[in-house]
């Protein structure tokens, strides 16, 4: 899987994504996604600020996820237990979404894992509905744990991972310039 920065030519099939996983969701008996959330001004905002990324298998885009570095508000009010660590500065995964004919082909768990391997910084943590027991799942297998609810879009429950020095990626850019004898 590639994964990289989207670009915003690429918001229709984004938002196609988005409205498979939205089906699904409603399918699933949860509310989570059933409003105007999320919206193409939302991903169209995450790719501007450089915090939209896509997985592509075979040059196909099939996996979105926003990736914010800083502090959540809601991430703040958390209830109902606390986070392992509280480092001033967290990564958090929103908006994340597969295509519907990659479903249970643990494609979001390498997506994500791949996200996680090439950020900085060790506090990852995530959010999701009660009824989002799939996402739930995949939380817990990439080594993300519960740590209590937070106040966002209504009640959501709130996941912490700690990374570990072996999830550095090992793929690096380097300069063609560097390369020249």
């Amino acid at each position: 899987m590639e994964i990289r920065l989207a670009h915003p030519n690429e918001i229709g099939r984004i938002l196609e994504i988005i409205e498979e996983a939205r089906a699904f969701l409603k399918a699933s008996g949860s509310d989570q996604w059933q409003g105007a959330y999320p919206a193409e001004e939302d991903i169209f905002d995450d790719i501007l600020q450089a915090r939209g990324w896509v997985g592509l298998i075979d040059g196909e885009i099939v996996s979105y996820a926003a990736v914010i570095v800083g502090k959540e508000e809601a991430y703040e009010k958390i209830y109902d237990g606390k986070w392992r660590h509280n480092h001033p500065r967290y990564t958090v995964f929103h908006r994340v979404a597969v295509a519907s004919q990659y479903s249970g082909q643990k494609v979001a768990q390498t997506f994500m894992q791949g996200l996680i391997e090439g950020h900085d910084g060790p506090d990852f943590r995530c959010d999701t509905h009660e009824k989002n027991t799939i996402m739930q799942h995949i939380l817990e297998k990439l080594g993300y744990v519960y740590c209590g609810k937070v106040p966002l879009d209504g009640v959501r429950l709130a996941y912490q991972k700690i990374k570990m020095r072996s999830e550095k990626a090992q793929y690096q850019e380097i300069a063609e310039f560097a390369m020249v004898d």
